[in-house]
C-alpha cells in the first residue's frame, strides 16, 4: 500500500513539473515575441521618420520651398490621421487588427514550435 502512495506521489510530481515546463516555455515564447513586436515597431518608427524627412525634402525640391514641401507632408500625415480616426470604431478594422495581433503573439495555441 505504502509503495502505491509513494508510486501516486511521483506521479503527481512529474505531472506537476511537466506543467510547469509547459507555463514556462509558453510565457517565455509570448515574452520573445511581444519583444520581436517592439523591435519592429521600433525599426517601422525609424524608418517611418527617415523616410518622411526624405519625402519632406523631395517635396521641398519640387516646389522649390522648404516650407511646402513640410506643409505636404504634414497635410498627408493628417489625411492618414482622419481616416484612422474614423476607423477607429469600425468593428472589422478592429477585428482584424486584433486577430492578427492575437494569433502572433499566442501562436503557441497553433503549433508547436521546433
Amino acid at each position: 500500500m505504502n509503495e502505491i502512495i509513494t508510486t501516486i506521489k511521483k506521479l503527481i510530481e512529474v505531472r506537476v513539473n511537466i506543467i510547469k515546463a509547459e507555463i514556462v516555455d509558453q510565457i517565455s515564447s509570448v515574452v520573445a515575441r511581444v519583444a520581436v513586436l517592439v523591435l519592429i515597431v521600433l525599426s517601422a518608427s525609424f524608418i517611418l521618420l527617415f523616410g518622411s524627412i526624405a519625402l519632406a525634402f523631395y517635396f521641398s525640391e519640387i516646389y522649390e520651398s522648404s516650407s511646402i514641401g513640410f506643409l505636404m507632408l504634414t497635410g498627408i500625415y493628417i489625411i492618414i490621421f482622419l481616416l484612422l480616426v474614423l476607423l477607429r470604431n469600425a468593428r472589422t478594422f478592429q477585428r482584424i487588427l486584433k486577430n492578427s495581433l492575437y494569433r502572433y503573439v499566442f501562436l503557441f495555441k497553433d503549433r508547436k514550435d521546433g
